[in-house]
């Protein structure tokens, strides 16, 4: 395979090093190693059936210059090694991704397309898993080459016949990836899916505006008609009830018609209240004061606290509990590129290219490799790598999308957004 230096990643990046260079120490030791804790993988291996015992996630590289470099050579050294790509002979031209909205780095996109000779990539977007199913059981198999699901919907897409086995001959940048999420109940073979970003869902708070304390649940759903109007959630029933159930001291993923029937009562009281479900631009609604509380992911919203105009907004984890969740990347059945889009997925777990997926969209890397690359402000970040103690508290998600209930309350629930 013919082997391509990326001397156009040492221009696109060389700045971003010079930005950082003050903050980087001449240390890597200081990059805070994500260690998640076997509570929750445990729990979702026995509920999943037939995962192995999470190992502890590996150590990330580190290196230390002998001799100090000038500023110049300072700058690309904090960035490591420049990465090299294997361009297979046989690529295609095009790539057809279907994914969450904004979830790519463009930069990283275009610099796929450069590098590899991609001229085409096409990138069309689901608001959530269940619309992203409901396309596949529709009949758009054979339509675009890889995708994004969450977790727990690998295995209903491997039983559907939706995704099809990875050639795992190329993707050998799956080295990186953590054993943490290795041999886990959605693909415990590891042989269909590959981790993307992980995190959690949580409150969103513009704090010049709500003074009350939201540090629960609880708190969130009863102050929510007090800001009747500027209130969002994300459009993604697995996330929207988790508020309720959690609230209450359920499971998020309860299927018990009773626990259920109360997670029913609480959303139809918080719907007329609710201006929109956004799973695309929530943060800029935040942004703009729009809404002032949300049900929300982070991606989007941490940036938010580094502007002086938005500096106020919080993103809490509720003391309640909420949920892990892992989105992933997977070849979907009958791909029209298929050498492309397994050039993808390694392309984008190269550490630096990985490192620059994470500043982008705000959500924890998989990679530990990719972590001496990241802005040690981002690795201290509590909201993003999630301390052991919280991550105690979170649940894996289950696949809800059989429980006839559930899928009941959110069409009902939805009809009643906006509607006071």
């Amino acid at each position: 395979m013919p082997r391509i230096s990326a001397v156009y990643f040492r221009f696109h990046r060389v700045w971003v090093s010079i930005f950082r260079i003050s903050s980087r120490s001449a240390s890597r030791a200081a990059c805070r190693e994500m260690s998640l804790s076997e509570h929750w993988l445990g729990s979702a291996c026995s509920g999943g059936g037939g995962a192995a015992t999470a190992a502890p996630s590996s150590a990330a590289p580190s290196t230390a210059p002998t001799t100090a470099p000038s500023a110049s050579e300072a700058a690309v050294e904090s960035l490591g090694p420049e990465p090299s790509f294997e361009v297979p002979p046989d690529i295609e031209k095009e790539l057809f991704m279907y994914n969450w909205g904004d979830y790519v780095d463009p930069n990283n996109m275009k610099q796929f397309q450069e590098v590899f000779g991609v001229d085409k990539f096409t990138y069309d977007t689901f608001a959530n898993n269940d619309e992203m199913m409901a396309k596949f059981q529709g009949g758009a198999v054979g339509q675009w080459d890889i995708c994004c699901p969450t977790m727990n919907y690998v295995p209903a897409m491997i039983q559907q016949g939706f995704i099809q086995k990875l050639d795992l001959a190329r993707l050998p940048n799956l080295k990186y990836v953590d054993k943490t999420f290795k041999g886990q109940y959605w693909d415990p073979t590891d042989e269909y899916s590959v981790p993307k970003d992980w995190g959690t869902t949580g409150i969103s708070v513009r704090t010049k505006d709500v003074k009350e304390p939201v540090k629960t649940w609880r708190e969130f759903l009863d102050v929510i008609p007090q800001y009747s109007g500027k209130v969002v959630f994300v459009d993604s029933p697995d996330d929207v009830f988790i508020a309720p159930l959690k609230a209450n001291g359920y499971s998020l993923n309860s299927d018990v018609k009773e626990e259920l029937d109360k997670a029913r009562e609480e959303l139809m009281k918080v719907a007329p209240h609710i201006l929109a479900l956004d799973s695309d631009q929530y943060n800029t609604k935040i942004e703009t004061e729009e809404a002032v509380l949300g049900l929300t992911w982070t991606g989007g919203i941490l940036e938010l606290r580094d502007k002086p105009e938005t500096a106020d907004t919080v993103y809490t984890i509720p003391e309640d509990g909420t949920v892990f969740w892992l989105d992933t990347w997977v070849v979907l059945t009958d791909p029209p590129h298929p050498v492309a889009g397994h050039a993808f997925i390694n392309f984008i777990h190269e550490p630096h290219i990985q490192a620059i997926e994470t500043e982008t969209n705000r959500y924890a890397t998989p990679d530990s490799a990719a972590k001496q690359f990241i802005d040690p402000k981002m690795l201290a970040d509590e909201a993003l790598f999630v301390p052991d103690d919280v991550v105690a508290k979170l649940e894996p998600q289950k696949d809800n999308s059989g429980v006839t209930q559930r899928q009941d309350i959110w069409a009902e629930f939805k009809s009643k957004i906006g509607q006071g």
